[in-house]
């Protein structure tokens, strides 16, 4: 009779511990799965198209005294619903003199017709300089003037996008990237 019982409670165990083994973690994740597979990322190709002069407007730049970052509301007069776009700043004191020029990419959702806010991190490390409109604060700061310019946009391929300024599908990311300037349309 022990030996039955001993018997049964050893079965049970097992068998609370197979079970155990195929319950799902608070993650969401099988314990002891035998195969775990890595998840498949869709291949999205993207047309890199260059802008016109009238297909963006770049309204309400701002960058206060302090800031980490510089703010610029984009509005899209093109048929075209854009992920990205490459964005041309170039800063300059009062007195005309450029002080630096970038070009980042950025990552934004804007269908055609509509305006979006855009924050992208500051130029400004030192943290010295203001947008000559912006808050200036208490402390001793310098004013700058910007000319922004939107040089390429991406938008999603498809067949209708297509036209004589697309480029070679490139990759888009949220990541800034800075690069030597050419000449370039300026616009505001």
């Amino acid at each position: 009779m022990k030996r039955l019982i001993l018997i049964l409670i050893a079965i049970a165990s097992v068998a609370l511990v197979a079970e155990a083994d195929n319950l799902k973690s608070t993650r969401n994740i099988k314990r002891n799965s035998p195969t775990r597979h890595a998840p498949v990322e869709a291949i999205v190709q993207v047309d890199t198209i260059v802008a016109t002069p009238n297909q963006f407007r770049l309204s309400g730049y701002d960058k206060p005294l302090r800031s980490t970052s510089e703010t610029v509301f984009v509005t899209n007069n093109s048929d075209i619903d854009i992920i990205g776009l490459e964005l041309t700043t170039e800063y300059y004191d009062m007195q005309g003199r450029m002080l630096h020029k970038q070009t980042r990419r950025i990552a934004i959702d804007l269908p055609a017709g509509e305006t979006r806010k855009v924050d992208y991190p500051t130029w400004d490390r030192q943290q010295a300089f203001y947008f000559h409109t912006s808050k200036r604060g208490r402390s001793a700061g310098t004013p700058y003037n910007v000319r922004q310019s939107v040089a390429l946009i991406f938008a999603l391929h498809s067949a209708t996008s297509i036209n004589k300024h697309t480029k070679p599908s490139q990759p888009i990311s949220g990541t800034d990237t800075e690069k030597s300037a050419s000449a370039e349309s300026v616009g505001k």
